[in-house]
């Protein structure tokens, strides 16, 4: 219901589902994360990024709220994960291919 603000895509209400997304899973869970929007980069602000620089999404109201950087996506959604469980994340959005701030492994012979 468009006419709901809780499920606006604001910064408050993206936040608040990735932590219900990750609260109270178990070993053999497979979580999905969605976000389609807007992308960006801003320069990196604690020196993990090669590039130098951190992706972000923008949330409905990014332009007053701000954006939602890869470190606290990571943080939120990644990091939290136990033993097990699994997540597939799609995000249809510009400067997406790191949102999650993943490290790039390759393994030969796999």
């Amino acid at each position: 219901d468009e006419s709901d603000p809780s499920r606006w895509p604001t910064k408050q209400n993206i936040r608040m589902a990735m932590r219900w997304l990750v609260q109270d899973c178990h070993a053999g869970d497979s979580l999905v994360f969605h976000f389609s929007g807007h992308g960006s980069q801003q320069p990196d602000y604690n020196g993990d990024e090669i590039d130098g620089y951190d992706e972000t999404l923008c949330p409905l109201d990014f332009e007053t709220a701000g954006t939602i950087v890869d470190d606290e996506i990571n943080e939120t959604i990644v990091r939290n994960l136990h033993h097990g469980v699994r997540l597939h994340a799609i995000i249809d959005a510009c400067h997406s291919g790191t949102a999650l701030d993943l490290p790039y492994v390759w393994k030969i012979g796999r």
